[in-house]
C-alpha cells in the first residue's frame, strides 16, 4: 500500500502550495545522474521524464492534504501490527489478536496520521470500521503464516556488462523497495502480498502490475526466498484479490527491462512530456510554464 517513496506522485486531491525547495533554471547537465531507483521512480519517469527530476534529483516537494494516501497508511499500519502480534504473541506464551486488536492496532496508526487532525477526518474514520471487519474476516477464513512485513530489499543491476558486483555508481544501478507483506504457503514457497486502498482492482490487475514483478524478482535475486509462488493485489476496501504467477524466464527478462530503464533515466534530459494523466497528478505542474 506504501510507496517506495512518494515525491511528486500523489494525485491532486487539494490545490497545492508551492514546492518547497527553489530552481530558478532547469539545467539537466548539473543534475547527479541516479544510481538508486524504485518502482515509485521508475512509474514517474515513465509519466513523465521532468516530474521525475524535479521530485528525485532536484529535492522539491509539496506539503498537501492527501487524505486517501493518508487513510491507507493507517490501515497499513493497522495489517502490519497485526499479522506480525499474530506471529509473535504465541512465541511469548500469549494469545492470538483479537478482532479488537485489530482496530486499536489502526486506531494508534490512524492518530499518526495527518488525517487526524483535517476537518474531514470523522468520514474517512468511518471507514475504518467496514474495511477491518472486511479484513478480519478474510484473515480468520484462511489464517496464513506472514513471514515478514516491510521487507527491505535492495538489489544491483549492471548498467556494463563488464561491471563486478559492488561496482561504483557509474556502472551498476541499485534498486530498493519495501514489500508490504510475505506469507509461507502450505508448499514452502512464498506470496508476496501488496495492500491496495480506494477502488477495487481489475482481475488482471496482478498480472500487470510492474510492482509485484519487482517485488517477485527481489525475493529470488535479493531476499534468498525463491521465486513466489504468485504474487498478490489486496484491495482492502473491496475485499478482493488479484494473483498471478511470475516465471523465472519473465523475471530474467524483467532484469534485462529495468537495466535499459536505468540507463534511459541515467542518460535523460528530462524533458516534460504533458498529457492530462501526468499534468493531473503533478505537484509540480506549475513549474512547467
Amino acid at each position: 500500500m506504501k510507496n517506495d517513496d512518494a515525491a511528486g506522485t500523489a494525485p491532486a486531491e487539494a490545490p497545492a502550495e508551492a514546492p518547497a525547495g527553489t530552481i530558478e533554471r532547469f539545467d539537466p547537465d548539473a543534475l547527479e545522474r541516479p544510481r538508486w531507483f524504485s518502482y515509485s521512480a521508475f512509474d514517474t519517469f515513465e509519466r513523465c521524464p521532468r516530474q521525475y527530476a524535479y521530485g528525485y534529483l532536484c529535492g522539491l516537494t509539496v506539503e498537501r492534504p492527501r487524505p486517501a494516501a493518508d487513510f491507507g497508511t493507517a490501515a497499513h499500519g493497522a495489517f502490519e501490527a497485526f499479522t506480525r502480534e499474530r506471529r509473535e504473541r504465541p512465541a511469548r506464551g500469549e494469545p492470538p489478536p483479537t478482532r479488537a486488536d485489530l482496530e486499536r492496532f489502526f486506531e494508534v496508526a490512524w492518530a499518526a496520521t495527518p488525517l487526524s487532525a483535517e476537518p474531514d477526518a470523522e468520514s474517512w474514520h468511518r471507514q475504518a470500521g467496514p474495511m477491518l471487519d472486511r479484513f478480519w474476516a478474510a484473515e480468520m477464513a484462511a489464517p496464513a503464516e506472514t513471514i515478514g512485513e516491510e521487507v527491505h530489499f535492495r538489489f544491483e543491476l549492471p548498467l556494463d556488462a563488464n561491471a563486478a558486483p559492488g561496482a561504483d555508481a557509474d556502472t551498476t544501478a541499485i534498486v530498493t523497495g519495501f514489500i508490504d507483506r510475505i506469507d509461507r504457503l502450505p508448499s514452502g514457497a512464498v506470496e508476496v502480498i501488496d495492500y491496495k486502498s480506494g477502488p477495487a482492482t481489475s482481475p488482471e490487475a496482478a498480472q500487470r502490475s510492474l510492482q509485484l514483478s519487482i517485488y517477485a524478482l527481489a525475493c529470488r535475486d535479493a531476499l534468498g526466498l525463491g521465486r513466489p509462488q504468485r504474487v498478490t493485489l489486496c484491495c482492502v476496501d473491496a475485499n478482493r484479490r488479484s494473483s498471478a504467477e511470475r516465471t523465472d524466464a519473465a523475471l530474467d527478462a524483467l532484469r534485462t527491462d529495468l537495466t535499459a530503464r536505468a540507463r534511459a533515466i541515467r542518460a535523460s534530459d528530462f524533458s516534460p512530456t504533458p498529457s492530462q494523466r501526468a499534468c493531473g497528478w503533478c505537484d509540480f505542474a506549475g513549474l512547467c510554464g
